[in-house]
């Protein structure tokens, strides 16, 4: 079987979607030598981040996946003239997006969530309708889509009509990379980096509206005064979009830097800030999976986050729930786990048992299966 797969977002820096294609990619190498793959990429990202494969191809293009205009003429009309050429016979678009295709080759497609239908206020207006527009076609367009939760593929049922028959839930992994590291000198060194001077509470996403980061910071503010001074509160992440709010809030609640926004950063630095944070807290409005809590718990970081969307799915009994529209319900979270090391080490062992339940080689296979399926 020859399969193409749009790779187009592992260039750096790297989103969710862009951590789950190289994770996809990567571990589908380990499991697949029968199978021959295309992969489209562009500048150079392909031999940056993959190894050489005998079955595995790039396939370079300057268009990016961000131009939303060129790349869309580009992607229903340049495209399937290139994937009829090689003879593919499976099409997967990692992220959202499919190409106007024949009936000879299959088309896959993974929609991560459907923020723009469910709450289309926390993103740009014209990029919500783009969106919508775009997800209705790819769910009717393709043979099969993957999805990421169950809660996702009920959102898809419910909201856009796709027959259950067509959807196949896939969840994401756990990079072996995250994992508890006790390097004092390392910790010491990290946290000067970021000027992290105490304890410190993690979150990690962009900064955008549906990340829940006001109220986040409003609930820290609250708990500061029963934390003595013991805690800061390290946010992770760029700017996204509608970001201005955030950072108004920011300025006003940071304190004495109580409150750090790092912007973004590598993934060694990633890994280190999750090891050694006393707590995770993810009080986002929507996820489609919500990667940042298995990532923190496979680390040893006790997780709060929210009771919404996909999230309990994802963290089952291992993460103290919030309802992210109380902020003193997580600020009441908060000042918990800060009050109690018993708590936080029972978390701990909780969320190392859930982590492990998640693996990328798990995700590859599952997606092999729907490649299969339609061949």
């Amino acid at each position: 079987m020859n399969i193409a797969i749009d790779v187009r977002t592992i260039n750096k820096p790297r989103s969710g979607v862009g951590y789950y294609v190289t994770n996809l990619i990567k571990n589908l190498q380990d499991i697949d030598t029968k199978n021959h793959y295309c992969l489209i990429s562009n500048n150079g990202e392909y031999e940056n981040t993959f190894k050489a494969h005998p079955n595995f191809e790039s396939h370079k293009t300057i268009i990016s996946n961000e131009n939303h205009f060129i790349g869309d003429l580009w992607e229903n009309i340049t495209l399937p003239l290139f994937l009829r050429k090689k003879g593919v016979d499976v099409f997967h678009g990692p992220a959202f997006m499919i190409p106007l295709l024949n009936g000879k080759i299959g088309a896959v497609v993974t929609i991560h969530d459907i923020v723009s239908f469910r709450m289309p206020s926390t993103i740009p207006k014209k990029y919500a309708l783009y969106m919508q527009l775009l997800i209705r076609t790819v769910a009717k367009r393709a043979n099969m889509v993957i999805t990421v939760s169950e809660f996702n593929k009920r959102e898809l049922m419910d909201c856009l009509n796709v027959p259950e028959s067509k959807i196949k839930v896939v969840h994401h992994g756990v990079s072996p990379m995250f994992k508890p590291d006790n390097d004092a000198a390392k910790r010491e060194l990290l946290k000067a980096k970021f000027g992290v001077r105490k304890n410190y509470m993690l979150f990690v996403s962009n900064l955008e509206p549906r990340k829940n980061l006001v109220r986040l910071m409003e609930a820290f503010d609250q708990a500061r005064a029963k934390l003595n001074g013991e805690y800061q509160l390290v946010i992770c992440g760029k700017k996204g979009w509608l970001y201005k709010e955030i950072l108004k809030t920011y300025e006003k609640l940071r304190g004495q830097d109580d409150i750090i926004i790092t912007n973004y950063v590598n993934e060694d630095d990633l890994l280190g800030l999750y090891q050694n944070a006393d707590m995770f807290v993810f009080p986002t409005l929507y996820e489609g999976f919500g990667l940042p809590v298995l990532e923190a718990m496979a680390s040893g970081a006790p997780v709060i986050t929210s009771n919404v969307s996909s999230l309990p799915e994802i963290a089952g009994d291992a993460a103290e729930l919030i309802n992210p529209l109380n902020v003193e319900e997580i600020s009441n979270a908060m000042l918990k786990l800060a009050a109690s090391s018993d708590t936080r080490m029972e978390m701990r062992k909780k969320g190392f048992a859930q982590a492990a339940k998640f693996s990328w080689g798990e995700t590859a296979r599952r997606t092999l299966e729907v490649y299969n399926s339609i061949s």
